[in-house]
């Protein structure tokens, strides 16, 4: 393998161009590859624009299909989540288990040493533990740190993240300044396979029976009017309650055994305690109770925590004040210093 020789997840957009060209400047050989994850209808026409990039930028393109793995991974995944109630986090588990597992996996193919995204973060060895981990970029209004949570020391250990160190005008900047191919706004703001509608309408285009009529009920069990479904309904919520009170109803619980959306009022949102699964760590923890900062959605900032180490897989968190809207799917990272020192999956909310 060259030393050199570096696997580039590649869709076309700002970040990913600016990534290929600042790695092609510090000397390395480049190679884009593009996943097709969902959308082959639209393949064609992605396909003689991502050729016109590449060849700006002066690097062979390689497209790989992973559509099937992405149904069965993430898709079927996320719909499986939202019917046991939960709220998924499907970026999390694609960048982990579609996009950096494939780079890995091609390295011997292409002969190459390192993968490389477009993420703004960074990437730092922890000089106690002797194990990697994901700091914030310095782009804080961009961080991606949270998306990577979930990534393992095999599929970090060959990661570039040449975005780090960089702000997101900086590199839109450049990007149009080398390239007028790549389009004005080539982000992705939504899940990438709702392809701009909404969940609801994914899961009843694809669910062969969606009308699964339920309960709202309260904090005592007291019905207090009837809803379409519990997958309609994540924790916070306040719209399409449609239940009239002088202060308005939030959905506080989900409990789809039972077809059953619990509310009440804003202050039943708050709670400090939840269990985590599926817990990667990124800096062993030592001990059986360590101190963290722990952010729970992405936008969420983060606030002082204790993990209790249940298994070598599970930990109970506690936040030092009450939180709003903790959610079962979602991730829940926690940091120490701005760089991560492990992740899970929220999974029971509460004591």
């Amino acid at each position: 393998m060259s030393g050199k020789r570096v696997l580039v997840g590649f869709s076309g957009g700002v970040d990913s161009c600016a990534a290929v060209y600042l790695l092609k400047q510090k000397g390395y050989e480049v190679t884009a590859i593009h996943l097709i994850l969902h959308e082959p209808e639209q393949h064609g026409a992605s396909t003689d624009r991502l050729k016109t990039i590449t060849r700006h930028l002066h690097v062979p393109l390689v497209m790989v299909n992973r559509q099937d793995l992405f149904q069965k991974t993430i898709i079927e995944a996320f719909v499986k989540s939202y019917l046991s109630g939960e709220t998924p986090n499907p970026c999390t588990s694609c960048n982990e288990e579609i996009k950096l597992q494939t780079l890995r996996e091609l390295m011997p193919v292409h002969k190459a040493s390192w993968i490389a995204t477009g993420h703004y973060a960074k990437k730092v060895l922890n000089k106690e533990s002797q194990q990697w981990t994901i700091c914030r970029g310095a782009d804080r209004a961009k961080d991606q740190s949270y998306f990577l949570s979930l990534v393992t020391q095999k599929n970090l250990r060959p990661l570039l993240l040449p975005l780090g160190d960089k702000t997101k005008r900086n590199v839109k900047a450049l990007a149009h300044s080398l390239l007028p191919a790549v389009p004005k706004d080539t982000e992705s703001h939504e899940i990438c396979f709702l392809k701009g509608s909404s969940y609801i309408d994914f899961l009843v285009s694809y669910l062969e029976d969606p009308a699964r009529k339920g309960t709202f009920v309260n904090a005592d069990g007291e019905v207090l009017g009837t809803h379409n479904g519990t997958f309609r309904f994540t924790i916070g919520q306040r719209r399409g309650i449609g239940i009239p009170d002088r202060t308005p109803y939030y959905v506080t619980a989900l409990h789809p055994e039972t077809n059953q959306v619990q509310i009440g009022k804003i202050s039943e949102l708050y709670q400090s305690t939840f269990t985590v699964r599926e817990c990667r760590w990124h800096i062993p923890p030592g001990e059986d109770v360590i101190s963290v900062n722990c952010q729970i959605r992405y936008r969420h900032p983060t606030a002082a925590a204790s993990v209790r180490i249940l298994t070598s897989d599970r930990a109970e968190v506690t936040f030092l004040k009450p939180q709003r809207a903790i959610t079962p799917g979602q991730i829940a990272a926690f940091y120490r210093n701005d760089c991560l020192v492990g992740a899970g999956i929220i999974e029971k909310v509460g004591l």
